[in-house]
């Protein structure tokens, strides 16, 4: 994963709370937790300034979630495994029980489960008027969202990954956070049903908790009859109240009688991770194939273009360093290099007038050497050849280049003696090199004569004698 950092923030009605994560090598850890207080209604005037104080500490990939109470969640099964279908049976299915025009809705979808064939899957659909007012809020408070979610699907995380879920049976999962109260049905450990209740009344007049408790019975009720409808009759559900710590669930007892359920158990929120929690931990591992994001595209190609500058500039920050530090090492090295050719050049000029004197002493030296050694004389060469030159064989020319070569011609009554001549000159091993021209043979009234030449290589001036 790319991002090391990654905030999720969850709306509430009168509140944000966040959290921030903090990849460590292979998993992600809780960094910071926080809260303030929400400061008016979304896009609402110095909203977002007031905000930005609270929101220093956010850092990273930014996941918002709106409360569940403005969203429309549905859960279908779809007969699908690819992402690009879902997507688009998922908006037909959303124009359906949407009581708002599809072009002014934010559309979503999320794969649940998948099976070979088919996809349970969440769709939600959030007035874009109400997404552009949170983006507008937030970005005044230097916090654009990188993603948009719902809060009910950042609590079924927190319920899943906790094993607060029975895989087996009905449940009811209901909790009260403040004055929010959200309602999850789920059957064999996946969740059909999403739903917001009414909000509890702030005032513990009786009268008020009790038409409260009339209405998020009413609606239960008509939402357990749906989900009848629409996926058969199951065994009667258990009833799961999670509530906040300062607010005891003491009006779980009647939900439970009005409905008629057997079953009652009540749960702390305390001993579970938060909601922004489970929204932060939602963005850092999105479900797949398919995951849900109410942004904008606008939003995205703003973020992209975002991003392609920050990694702009920050290439071409590096590679202004990199070439100013080039720069410098290659100047540093010419600087010395320079300071180096000049100490040489000037050791060259003062050795040069006493090298080129040795020089010349030299040279005379070995033409002094050269003209005392008689090993190589032309008398010498001359004597050698006549000692090996066979009977019948004659020298023709003799040309002598002291130092150089000496070239010889001649003729012999027979071939082979021309070439007994030449590999005794090589065994004798007195010359460095005897290069044999060839032989040809000429008739003469003497009968017939085999020519021949022949190159001697001799030592120059200073070459090492044998």
């Amino acid at each position: 994963m790319g991002a090391s950092w990654i905030t999720g923030i969850c709306v509430k009605r009168n509140r944000l709370e966040w959290t921030v994560l903090r990849r460590a090598k292979e998993a992600w850890d809780v960094h910071t937790r926080g809260e303030a207080e929400w400061p008016g209604p979304p896009g609402g005037e110095g909203a977002g300034a007031a905000l930005r104080p609270h929101l220093t500490g956010i850092r990273g990939r930014l996941a918002v979630a709106l409360p569940g109470d403005q969203a429309l969640l549905r859960v279908a099964l779809l007969p699908s495994t690819d992402p690009e279908e879902l997507r688009g049976m998922s908006e037909l299915q959303t124009d359906k029980y949407s009581p708002f025009p599809v072009e002014t809705m934010a559309l979503g979808a999320e794969t649940l489960e998948t099976t070979e064939a088919s996809s349970l899957v969440v769709m939600a659909a959030v007035r874009r008027d109400l997404v552009e007012a949170w983006g507008r809020t937030l970005q005044e408070a230097a916090a654009l969202p990188d993603r948009v979610d719902v809060e009910p699907l950042g609590w079924w995380w927190v319920l899943k990954q906790s094993g607060a879920v029975p895989a087996l049976g009905s449940q009811l999962l209901v909790r009260q956070d403040g004055a929010n109260v959200d309602l999850i049905v789920a059957r064999d450990g996946a969740p059909l049903l999403f739903r917001s209740l009414p909000p509890r009344p702030e005032t513990a007049d009786a009268a008020d908790l009790q038409a409260w408790m009339a209405e998020c019975v009413e609606e239960t009720g008509y939402s357990l009859t749906s989900l009848e409808t629409e996926w058969g009759e199951a065994s009667a559900p258990t009833l799961h109240v999670f509530h906040a710590p300062d607010q005891p669930a003491d009006w779980a007892e009647s939900l439970r009688a009005a409905l008629g359920l057997e079953a009652l158990f009540t749960h702390s929120l305390a001993e579970l991770p938060t909601v922004s929690e489970g929204l932060a931990r939602r963005a850092a591992e999105p479900a797949q194939p398919l995951a849900l994001d109410l942004a904008p595209v606008e939003w995205r190609e703003a973020d992209a273009e975002r991003a392609v500058r920050r990694r702009l500039l920050r290439s071409v920050t590096v590679f202004a360093a990199a070439w100013l530090l080039g720069i410098g090492l290659f100047w540093s090295l010419l600087n010395v290099q320079r300071g180096r050719l000049g100490r040489l050049q000037a050791e060259v000029e003062a050795m040069e007038a006493p090298a080129l004197e040795i020089r010349r002493l030299r040279a005379k030296v070995l033409e002094f050497a050269q003209y005392a050694d008689r090993t190589y004389s032309a008398l010498e060469s001359l004597r050698v050849l006549s000692e090996h030159l066979p009977a019948g064989a004659d020298l023709t020319s003799f040309v002598y280049r002291k130092g150089n070569t000496l070239s010889l011609r001649g003729e012999a009554d027979a071939p082979d003696k021309v070439y007994g001549f030449i590999q005794a000159l090589d065994e004798t091993g007195h010359f460095p090199e005897v290069k044999f021209e060839g032989v040809s043979t000429r008739n003469t009234p003497q009968g017939p004569r085999s020519q021949f030449s022949v190159t001697i290589r001799l030592p120059g001036a200073g070459e090492e004698r044998s």
